[in-house]
This record gives C-alpha cells, structure tokens and sequence, in this order.
C-alpha cells in the first residue's frame, strides 16, 4: 500500500459526480476513477491514521474497518445503490463483524461537502445507555470533571438524539444531564473543505483530535453489557 500524500480535488469531484449520478452504469463508467481518485488514498489514509494512534502512550489494540461503497438497500425506501462519502473506524478488535456498532469507536469520514472525525457509536443500545447511566451514578462529581474537560474542546460538538423524559435520577448539572438523557452519543469535528484534506498533514491533524478524546472513550469503553 502506497503512503497517503492526501486527497485530491478529484476526489470531491467523483463524490459529487456520484450523488447527481448514483446508478450502476455511471458506476461502472467510473469505477477506475473510484479506484485511483477515493478508494486508494482512502485506504492510504485509513492505515496511516491507525498506524500513528497506535503509537501514542496508553492507547489500547485496536483495529480499522472501512465503509463499502455499495449501500445495502433491503430495508431502505432509498434505493440508491452507492454511498456518496466513506468512512472508517478505529474498533476494538470483533469477534462479530457488526459487534463494532454497538461500542465506542473513533471514526473518519469524507463527504462532497466536506470531512468529520470524533469518537462515538453508529447506534447505542438501550442496554448500553442504562449500563452508562449506572456508571455516572456511580461517580457523578468525577464524570461531570471529565464532561468540563471535554467542552474545553470547542471543536467538539456532542451528538445523539435525547429522551425527552428524565432519565435515570435525573438531579445533575446541565452539563451532565446533556449526555444523561442521550438515547445515543458522540463528540464530532465537521471541517468544509481545506486545503488541509489534500496534504498528508491530514493524518497527524486527525490523529491529535482523536488524542483529546481518549479519556472519555476510556470511560465509554470501560462499559460492558450481556448482549
């Protein structure tokens, strides 16, 4: 596998060549273009952003897995059959192929529009919501310390949708009731496009990001539940 040197304005073009055409045929048109211009330096990247975070003290194994292009459309009414944007996640290492969506991962993601990066679930289970709150409960001055911390990074923003009853005993600081009441959660970056995405300074960028989130995806990955 080549070094990633960054991606190119190519690659924003086939993205949104590929949204306004999102057909077989274009795709087979331009599958060589998705090679050269997306896949490979995606690849590139994906490997050098593990490799890197893999060497910075007290960051635990893991692994990386990467987005397909084609969607999988059996239960969607969109019927489009490719992702016009990919994605990777650094993952504890699986036993089961799709057991990562469920656990805290660190995640990189390039779209038309621009690029995101964080730390969070593709989707949290209800189990896993309620071990977390039982945990807060726990030490509820301790994770407000580690919520304080993490708001001081202003290029964080915490996502997931919330309960709209209260959760839990539901008694704590605005700040903590933000991540209590959450049905799901994650702190990710969202940059337009830069000249930042077309140099292999990327990777070191990425990479420092997903340093200030360590404390709080070891609080997060610390919780286990009986699946």
């Amino acid at each position: 596998m080549t070094d990633f040197t960054g991606f190119t304005p190519e690659t924003i073009d086939f993205l949104w060549e590929l949204r306004m055409n999102n057909d077989k045929a274009w795709m087979e048109e331009n599958r060589e273009r998705y090679r050269t211009v997306l896949k490979e330096p995606f690849d590139a990247l994906s490997a050098a952003l593990t490799k890197k975070f893999l060497e910075k003290k007290n960051v635990p194994q893991m692994d990386f897995s990467i987005s397909r292009i084609n969607r999988d459309v059996r239960f969607s009414k969109d019927k489009s059959p490719y992702k016009a944007r990919k994605w990777m996640v650094l993952k504890e290492p699986m036993t089961k192929a799709e057991q990562w969506k469920f656990r805290p991962v660190f995640y990189f993601e390039v779209m038309p529009e621009g690029y995101e990066y964080g730390m969070g679930f593709y989707e949290g289970r209800p189990a896993y919501m309620q071990a977390f709150r039982k945990k807060v409960d726990a030490a509820p001055d301790a994770f407000e310390r580690l919520v304080k911390d993490t708001a001081k990074m202003k290029e964080f923003v915490l996502y997931g949708d919330s309960y709209k009853r209260p959760m839990g005993k539901g008694d704590y600081s605005p700040a903590v009731m933000d991540w209590y009441q959450r049905k799901s959660l994650g702190l990710t970056a969202s940059r337009e496009i830069d000249d930042l995405l077309f140099s292999p300074e990327l990777v070191d960028f990425v990479v420092e990001g997903w340093e200030k989130l360590l404390p709080m995806y070891r609080f997060l990955r610390e919780i286990h539940v009986e699946e």
